[in-house]
């Protein structure tokens, strides 16, 4: 099958647009634009097992390096459908979390999983493939559907609406004969009650338009995956606002990790409760000292802040001396009345250190590693770079630095070469950045 991606996004100078295929980020299929602003490209693959959803992101691209891609758990989705040798003409916006991200949570859309297989049939003639993002239907026992100006979609009439199919999540689509449509096509989402398909609301949205794509046999035409808004009210949930740094247990380094944040989960799920709202855990290492600890204030929106770590995930230390010295600095910290933020850093830091050396390194040679590193390059290299040079020149002030004061992806390769010191270094951050998964109950 043939895929056209079909994006606008306005680049700066020596910057171009891939397209990153099933997380396949080593190989993106990079566009053309002739004006920096529209941008398009082809790709050729095998055709695909029949209504299997295919993602894929957007990448910015400059020197062979991405620089910034589309972020969010949501890529773009589509299903192919049991016809072959199709071409596909994806037409997108850059997305990124949606506007109102939070309602795409379990906690408001729930933790829904379609059991109806998926169908999509394509028109030898040429199809249109309608996309959108719409969350918190099922708390209300609700399907989308779409209604038009014209007798596939119709004609405006409640009783004639065309039901959508979930995909995934929050996602919907529904795949049409072109011939069956009538251009310039006007049209909008409703919401069905799920059981009786009557249309319960109308989306809060001028009518969209929609003109002849003038397509070919075996083309489909799939629109951009657009976000729905209903004015009902979005679902009210209870649950706990709190800091995980005050969430010490018996077992705690002195200041609430991930591991207390999980004994905090569970509990909230005993409980009934539907939502944890937490501060900010990102690192916002920059001075080493108690100011850091302000937690709007961080080094990066991706890196993890080390001192939430739960050493206690990490295995035990085979030294038994430093084990039994850290042990008591952990029951002098866990003891006080406040967090010592200095104390507790600087000790933590020091135990993963020890740990590195023990363990470290089976580690980054795991396939798991290997799989995280590939993902989430883009944001790791530059991050452990700036956390290394920082401590190395005494200021997180770039402009300072003797040298490395402009990062340059892989050419900065020799950077992570230089000394001992540096590697070990470099490759803790790395290590502490991996996040640990909790199953929640």
């Amino acid at each position: 099958m043939k895929l056209t991606f079909r994006i606008e996004y306005r680049t700066a100078w020596g910057e171009e647009l891939g397209v990153i295929l099933d997380g396949n980020n080593s190989e993106p299929i990079i566009l053309r634009t002739p004006n920096g602003e529209h941008w398009e490209g082809e790709a050729e693959m095998p055709d695909l097992p029949a209504c299997v959803p295919v993602s894929y992101r957007y990448g910015v691209y400059r020197d062979g390096q991405c620089i910034r891609r589309e972020s969010g758990t949501m890529a773009h989705l589509f299903c192919p459908g049991k016809k072959k040798n199709c071409h596909y003409i994806l037409n997108d916006f850059w997305k990124d979390l949606p506007a109102e991200s939070y309602l795409y949570s379990s906690a408001f859309s729930g933790d829904y999983q379609s059991e109806a297989a998926i169908k999509v049939t394509a028109s030898a003639d040429g199809s249109i493939t309608f996309r959108a993002l719409c969350p918190c239907l099922h708390h209300k026992h609700q399907v989308l559907a779409i209604s038009g100006d014209c007798p596939a979609l119709g004609n405006w009439d409640i009783q004639k609406t065309v039901l959508m199919e979930e995909i995934q999540p929050n996602e919907w689509t529904i795949t049409l004969n072109v011939s069956t449509l009538e251009f310039p096509l006007s049209y909008k989402f409703v919401t069905c009650n799920a059981d009786s398909k009557q249309v319960e609301e109308w989306e809060n949205h001028d009518n969209r338009m929609l003109n002849n794509p003038e397509l070919k046999k075996g083309e489909i035409y799939l629109t951009p995956e657009t976000e729905v808004h209903f004015t009902s009210s979005a679902r009210k949930v209870a649950g706990t606002a709190i800091p995980v740094f005050s969430l010490r247990s018996e077992k705690s380094f002195g200041v609430g990790d991930f591991g207390d944040l999980k004994k905090l989960i569970d509990w909230a799920a005993k409980t009934h409760q539907q939502a944890v709202q937490i501060l900010p855990i990102n690192d916002t290492t920059i001075t080493h000292t108690w100011m850091d600890s302000y937690p709007y204030n961080s080094i990066s929106i991706y890196a993890f802040h080390p001192m939430y770590i739960d050493l206690n995930q990490l295995g035990k230390m085979k030294d038994k001396e430093a084990l039994a010295v850290f042990e008591a600095r952990r029951q002098e910290l866990n003891a006080l009345p406040q967090i010592d933020y200095e104390a507790v850093n600087n000790a933590k830091r020091a135990y993963l250190k020890v740990m590195f050396q023990q363990t470290g390194r089976k580690v980054l040679a795991s396939d798991e590693f290997k799989r995280f590193f590939e993902e989430n390059e883009h944001w790791l290299l530059p991050y452990a770079a700036f956390s290394y040079l920082r401590d190395l020149y005494g200021t997180p002030d770039f402009s300072q630095w003797p040298e490395h004061t402009e990062y340059k992806g892989r050419r900065n390769s020799s950077l992570m070469r230089t000394g001992q010191l540096l590697y070990e270094e470099t490759r803790l951050l790395l290590l502490h950045t991996v996040p640990f998964t909790y199953p929640i109950t």
